[in-house]
């Protein structure tokens, strides 16, 4: 399956950025655990309005899934609207698409900000079908999306794949507000503007331990010591890893993904979900076409941290990738990310402790890069004692199991 000439995620085959790692002491008013786009993000809202920030990752900054993604910026997830209200209620399932909005929107001002280059491109959406029953929950959820605000439509399939005669598909449907970037370019250039203002950023500094003492959380990361009021677990799948007591409620999958060389022609011209999204690619300005999913062929397999891609699932994309391009097209790059599921589909964004000032901002359940920027924004208010309606729908407490966590966590730790 795997050549030599074969590399890791497209998006990470980019000049690194070199961050120093931790050996030494540092005082801040938050420190953030992860530096992914929760993390980045996070550090760039809080520095903007003047705090004081330590941020620490265990590997290369954006090494993890915020560099393994297909980068899409997504209003709605995969799920017909119809299926996420009954699964969620009308709030909720209305919750996750002005998240998604607004994600769009915050990262759109970030880069007009900071003039971040990133391939940034918004022309919309398209999820395909295939099958019958699937075509008509989509259909059922326009007439629901339209009454709250967000546009649907449906197309013809032969109109959306050039050639469509080789592809199983039986309806499209169309998202206009939605888009595309380099989500590591992107990330690059947040983490530069955060050092830029003052922030700590440091990689292949593994969180240790952090304990609550006389009002404030000692961390043990990489070499040294630091020292902050708040403490952000922003690690996403990893976070039940520092803290046990989310295991039951956030579990590692894996995504898989490959990326061609570039194409002769145009084979996608927006980002693309099929089959409840468990199907999705899209083509990079040098049409390059970046394809993964068919995790739902293995889904006991596809748990956990291993990152190896694996050859039932990657002959799988391959078949997908011959329907798309039945003339073939050499596969350069593959790759694998470890996604964080919550157990109800929906992020865990709050306090888990707000006595003892200890957040979470995790479990998007495959939509990190499409909710992210808006969840920690909206943290952001948050933790400087603010209300913020927007993630009240992602309150850590709905779980049972943290309830007893809300006023008594003050230890966290790792084995290493």
């Amino acid at each position: 399956m795997t050549t030599s000439e074969e590399r890791q995620s497209l998006w990470l085959d980019e000049p690194a950025l070199n961050l120093p790692s931790f050996a030494d002491e540092l005082d801040a008013d938050v420190v953030i655990v992860g530096g992914g786009i929760t993390g980045l993000t996070l550090a760039w809202t809080l520095i903007e309005s003047g705090a004081s920030v330590g941020l620490f990752d265990s590997g290369p900054i954006a090494g993890a899934a915020s560099g393994r993604n297909a980068g899409f910026l997504l209003a709605a997830p995969a799920e017909p609207y119809q299926e996420m209200v009954a699964f969620w209620g009308h709030p909720g399932a209305r919750a996750m698409l002005e998240t998604g909005r607004r994600n769009h929107e915050r990262i759109k001002s970030i880069i007009d900000t900071l003039g971040i280059d990133c391939d940034y491109r918004s022309g919309g959406s398209l999820r395909l079908t295939l099958t019958d029953e699937e075509s008509e929950e989509h259909r059922a959820s326009m007439a629901m999306l339209r009454t709250d605000g967000f546009a649907m439509h449906e197309v013809s399939v032969s109109d959306v794949l050039p050639d469509a005669s080789g592809t199983p598909f039986r309806a499209g449907f169309v998202m206009p507000e939605d888009g595309e970037f380099h989500p590591v370019k992107f990330l690059y250039g947040v983490a530069r503007a955060s050092l830029q203002k003052g922030g700590r950023l440091f990689s292949h500094s593994p969180v240790v331990s952090a304990r609550w003492e006389a009002g404030l959380w000692h961390v043990r990361a990489g070499q040294g010591v630091a020292r902050a009021r708040t403490l952000v677990l922003a690690t996403n799948a990893f976070a039940p890893q520092l803290c046990p007591q989310l295991a039951p409620i956030l579990v590692p999958r894996r995504g898989q993904m490959l990326a061609t060389a570039p194409l002769d022609r145009e084979v996608s011209s927006v980002p693309t979900y099929a089959h409840y999204g468990y199907r999705y690619w899209r083509q990079t300005p040098d049409r390059r076409l970046v394809i993964g999913g068919w995790r739902d062929l293995d889904p006991d397999g596809e748990v956990g941290y291993d990152i190896q891609p694996t050859e039932k699932i990657q002959k799988a994309i391959e078949d997908g990738l011959k329907s798309l391009v039945p003339e073939g097209a050499p596969i350069e790059y593959r790759w694998a990310g470890t996604m964080g599921f919550a157990r109800d589909g929906r992020p865990l964004v709050g306090w888990l402790d707000a006595q003892h000032h200890v957040a979470i901002c995790a479990g998007y359940t495959g939509h990190g890069m499409g909710m992210a920027a808006a969840c920690t924004q909206d943290l952001a208010l948050l933790l400087d004692w603010k209300n913020a309606p927007g993630i009240s729908t992602y309150d850590p407490a709905r779980f049972n199991e943290l309830q007893p966590v809300k006023e008594s966590l003050t230890s966290l730790g790792v084995l290493v």
